[in-house]
């Protein structure tokens, strides 16, 4: 059995060893990690992961111009991204909702039930697919 591969795009250290751990023990995921957008961009295009879990806020590119990048690049369009964010209040959560993601995580969040949630979100998806 292939395990999923999830690439998690996060600039916070501490969040990310974080998730990582919450992933690989409790699912079993494949991780890999990128501190950077352009270097999530590249490990996207290069690694093909099943689901990108991916941070609004970051140093080089924002989470956004991300996402259009990703969609706009055939051999990443239809990976599916589940946004990861301190930064959803109301009409936030609207037009993040609007631009094109599966689904939001907001921080902080339960590293136990993370796995789970991210699979519920997954599993949504396929359903309407």
């Amino acid at each position: 059995m292939n395990k999923k591969h999830i690439l998690i795009i996060e600039d916070d250290t501490g969040i990310q060893a974080v998730t990582q751990f919450s992933l690989e023990i409790e699912e079993d995921w494949q991780v890999t990690t990128a501190l950077r957008g352009k270097k999530g961009l590249l490990k996207a295009k290069n690694l093909h992961p099943d689901v990108i879990l991916l941070d609004i806020v970051m140093p080089d590119i924002n989470g956004l111009e991300i996402i259009k990048e990703l969609q706009n690049n055939q051999a990443t369009k239809k990976i599916p991204i589940i946004l990861f964010t301190a930064k959803a209040m109301g009409n936030d959560i609207l037009k993040l909702q609007n631009s094109g993601v599966i689904g939001i995580i907001t921080k902080p969040f339960d590293c136990l039930t993370l796995s789970a949630t991210i699979s519920n979100i997954l599993d949504r998806q396929c359903r309407l697919v």
